[in-house]
């Protein structure tokens, strides 16, 4: 493995390392370093958990990973590793172990270590285990920096249905009295210009007469379907195969077509539209995570356009893109965790998810 590679991973961790052979421990540090930005030693478990607490109170966070022996004074690699689980069930940690300390391993294999490294030590075989907790660290920090935007985005969005349910009410009566209005003048009024006067409000109330007459049992079935599929993907141990990916991707192309139809509902069948053809043009992330992390995100989508189909079922024209922007957000934060961009690009358009 090319180091340049590695180091994408591995140079901005911080490391304790504990082993109470100081000649090892001194020529593993050194072989180390090469990796990673910190390397902190502690010849035994004692030194090592004191250690592991002190650099918490310091930084206000825990090491990226902990490599240890297991047979050492004080307090063992095993003892040790289950303390800090206690205080960080979420850490990564490598066990180094000699041959004969096979008795050990069994204890290790429970408490779910990250890694095995065996002695004597093997560069290539250092390598490959610290790669693959390097890049787990790596893709759990990249899922949670867009969790927390995501958090972020959605205070944002709530403000934002604050305006825009503000903006129905005031729309509400202004029909209401434009109503009044007309009735008013229906004995000295043109029809046609009655007509014109109502047009914007007729069309409103066409378009969602004829989308609940023609096309929302169509939809409500294929939003189902795509539920099912997704909780059928959640639940299941299994690598999420091609076809689920396709049979998702094409019930969204024909939610997104009979939107297309009308008006009023456009521009979010635009927004799946695109959606859509980011799913099938670009591979799922090869962390399983990650992958997790979308499908779980999928379905929250899921249940808020089931809100949505809930409100053009009441006929309430006032109502009808309330969760538009919601929508828009969430498939715009879907698509770069399934492309893996970066969070600094996805704030950067946050003004564009708005712009509706």
């Amino acid at each position: 493995m090319e180091l340049k590679v590695l180091l994408e991973y591995t140079k901005d961790l911080h490391i304790l390392y504990v082993e109470d052979d100081i000649e090892l421990l001194e020529a593993t540090s050194e072989l180390l370093s090469n990796y990673f930005s910190t390397i902190e030693k502690a010849v035994d478990g004692q030194e090592g958990l004191d250690k592991y607490l002190e650099y918490f109170q310091n930084n206000e966070n825990y090491y990226d990973i902990v490599i240890t022996d297991i047979n050492m004074p004080n307090l063992n690699g095993i003892e040790m590793s289950k303390k800090i689980y206690a205080i960080n069930p979420i850490q990564k940690i490598i066990i180094t172990s000699a041959h004969n300390e096979v008795k050990f391993l069994s204890n290790a294999i429970e408490l779910n270590i990250d890694g095995f490294i065996t002695k004597p030590i093997d560069n290539i075989q250092l390598t490959k285990v610290i790669y693959k907790v390097s890049q787990a660290i790596s893709n759990q920090k990249f899922v949670d920096s867009y969790l927390e935007v995501m958090e972020n985005l959605n205070l944002e969005l709530g403000e934002r249905n604050k305006e825009l349910f503000n903006k129905n009410d005031k729309l509400e009566k202004s029909l209401r009295v434009l109503d009044t209005m007309v009735s008013k003048k229906k004995l000295t009024t043109p029809a046609r210009a009655e007509k014109s006067i109502l047009s914007d409000a007729e069309l409103i109330e066409a378009q969602i007469h004829d989308l609940i007459a023609d096309d929302l049992c169509e939809l409500k079935e294929i939003h189902s379907e795509i539920d099912f599929t997704i909780i059928k993907i959640i639940q299941s141990e299994d690598e999420v195969s091609l076809e689920l990916i396709k049979e998702i991707v094409n019930k969204f192309i024909k939610y997104s077509s009979i939107l297309s139809f009308y008006t009023f509902f456009n521009e979010l069948g635009i927004a799946m539209s695109k959606f859509s053809k980011t799913l099938s043009e670009n591979p799922l992330p090869e962390n399983q995570e990650s992958v997790k992390n979308i499908f779980m995100l999928l379905e929250s989508f899921m249940f808020v356009l089931g809100h949505w189909q809930d409100d053009i079922s009441k006929s309430d024209g006032t109502k009808v893109n309330s969760f538009d922007a919601s929508l828009i957000s969430d498939m715009y934060t879907i698509t770069n965790l399934w492309t893996q961009k970066e969070p600094e690009d996805f704030d950067e358009d946050l003004d564009d998810i708005f712009d509706f």
